[in-house]
């Protein structure tokens, strides 16, 4: 009788322990069920104030990207003095480079025309007047220069703003890009022999063409 008193002291203490245990895992459970929406919510939230950050630098960035003008007709400058800004011309650089005349000429003709289409900071250009000037003496012509970028300018602007420097001999398409000292020769040469003619070399540039 007492054994059995005992066991079933035994099997209550363990049902309330189980049950106990139970609740304790309920509660939880509970408690973390009850946490969710707030960290659901702080997640959201700190997503949407990095994607707001990387929109407002995105949008800066874009903001602060430079563009060049295909022209450089003028120029923004500002004065301490004054609060608008101020248009300035930029240098153009159309105009004789250097200009020989009959005298120069062994033959008694008028000298070669070229025309060299360029801008102000082309450093290929300067190279191909190098090549013409260096040989001016022995091979006499004039050297004119063409800026494409002067207001008045736009056709040639048009078709070459791609391909400068590009020479003409006698108002005719000649080359392009760069040009060897003999071939300078050849070419002063051939005008000289045609008694100011020449023919019109292929492939002249033409990229407004091109764009349409």
């Amino acid at each position: 009788m007492i054994f059995s008193t005992m066991v079933s002291n035994t099997t209550i203490r363990g049902s309330r322990r189980a049950l106990m245990s139970s609740h304790h895992h309920l509660l939880l459970l509970s408690g973390v069920a009850s946490l969710m929406p707030a960290v659901t919510n702080a997640f959201i939230s700190t997503n949407q104030h990095h994607s707001n950050n990387y929109h407002q630098l995105t949008t800066s960035i874009h903001r602060r990207s430079v563009h060049l003008p295909k022209r450089n007709s003028f120029q923004l400058s500002s004065s301490s003095s004054s609060s608008s800004d101020e248009e300035q011309p930029t240098n153009s650089v159309t105009g004789p480079i250097y200009e020989m005349t009959n005298d120069d000429n062994n033959n008694n003709t008028p000298p070669p025309k070229i025309k060299l289409f360029t801008k102000e900071g082309c450093t290929l250009c300067d190279k191909v007047k190098d090549i013409l000037s260096e040989i001016r003496t022995d091979y006499p012509h004039s050297l004119y220069a063409v800026d494409i970028t002067d207001d008045d300018k736009q056709v040639w602007f048009d078709k070459y703003k791609y391909d400068i420097p590009v020479l003409h001999m006698e108002d005719v398409y000649w080359t392009k890009h760069r040009l060897t000292k003999e071939e300078a020769i050849q070419g002063i040469e051939e005008a000289v022999s045609a008694g100011g003619e020449f023919e019109c070399r292929k492939g002249e540039p033409d990229a407004g063409r091109l764009e349409h």
